[in-house]
């Protein structure tokens, strides 16, 4: 696996207030990126054409998720001011504001039937909304743990999702049930990301001990903990769509093939801390986000 840098693109967001926080790629277009910046805009950006396709703005504070549709032309955003968006990229306006949430916004995932969202905040609460309806179907608090939520994300067959705590807990939950089905201890500081590889066999997470840890769902246990030079903060956490590698994202970008869990890539070109990561089809390429306010790619 040979990558290499291959694009740069700094002017998506505002230079008065540095930083990209969030990345995600269509699924149907990889060539279509989609961001949130410190500067509480949200960006959809076409790479092939570097053509800047939307930017949208609405929310009050920064934008810290964003999610793309697989199959409307419909986009995602959270962000602390407590609000979930959804957009119209042709339109460039936001179509429905959800508030699921008393605090911040500070995870968000999206159902595999492409309908409903998965929120968590630090208000302690996950929440289930109809984007469609804009409404709140659900929402859930964990009674034992009283502790502010710091990311969600689904499980591929959407039956299951996990949330990661400032207190350094990941939790699965059913989604049918809202009930809490296992646990995984063993991280010590806030979980910073929580990601299910696409086969759904693997989860990997990540908290404030610079490390990476990776788990059997099948068998619910830990079978695997990448130890990262001390002091290394992890902000992104994301499988390619067959499975064959991970990337961890945060003060460098470094990507790991499953199974033998080596690194393969390690990338140095942000001059801040890399916030987002995505694979293109087929791991063809890498994009990631930073503090730096660039977006960029490395392709084979």
């Amino acid at each position: 696996m040979k990558y290499n840098m291959s694009r740069e693109n700094n002017g998506l967001h505002s230079a008065s207030v540095p930083g990209i926080l969030a990345l995600d790629l269509c699924p149907t277009d990889t060539n279509k990126t989609l961001t949130g910046g410190a500067d509480k805009s949200v960006v959809v950006f076409d790479a092939s054409s570097q053509q800047i396709l939307a930017t949208l703005k609405g929310h009050t504070k920064k934008v810290t998720n964003v999610v793309f549709h697989p199959s409307q032309e419909l986009v995602f955003s959270a962000s602390p001011d407590s609000t979930i968006r959804v957009w119209s990229v042709p339109e460039s306006s936001c179509v429905q504001v959800l508030k699921a949430h008393e605090g911040a916004v500070t995870g968000l995932s999206l159902h595999a039937t492409g309908d409903y969202l998965l929120s968590c905040s630090d208000d302690q609460y996950w929440a289930f909304s109809d984007i469609h309806a804009g409404r709140v179907l659900t929402k859930v608090t964990d009674e034992t743990s009283g502790c502010a939520l710091t990311c969600a994300q689904f499980h591929p067959d959407g039956l299951i999702f996990g949330t990661g705590t400032m207190d350094s807990q990941i939790k699965i939950w059913d989604l049918k049930e809202r009930s809490n089905v296992a646990n995984f201890p063993g991280h010590s500081g806030p979980v910073s990301c929580v990601a299910f590889s696409e086969n759904g066999y693997y989860l990997a997470t990540a908290a404030d001990d610079s490390s990476v840890k990776l788990w059997d769902l099948r068998k619910l246990k830990n079978f695997k903990t990448l130890q990262l030079e001390e002091g290394y903060q992890v902000r992104s956490l994301v499988f390619d769509q067959s499975g064959t590698y991970l990337a961890i994202g945060g003060t460098d970008v470094q990507v790991y093939i499953c199974k033998q869990w080596a690194e393969v890539l390690h990338f140095t070109d942000h001059s801040a801390l890399t916030t987002g990561l995505a694979f293109g089809q087929n791991a063809k390429f890498l994009a990631s986000t930073g503090m730096d306010r660039s977006l960029r790619f490395y392709s084979l």
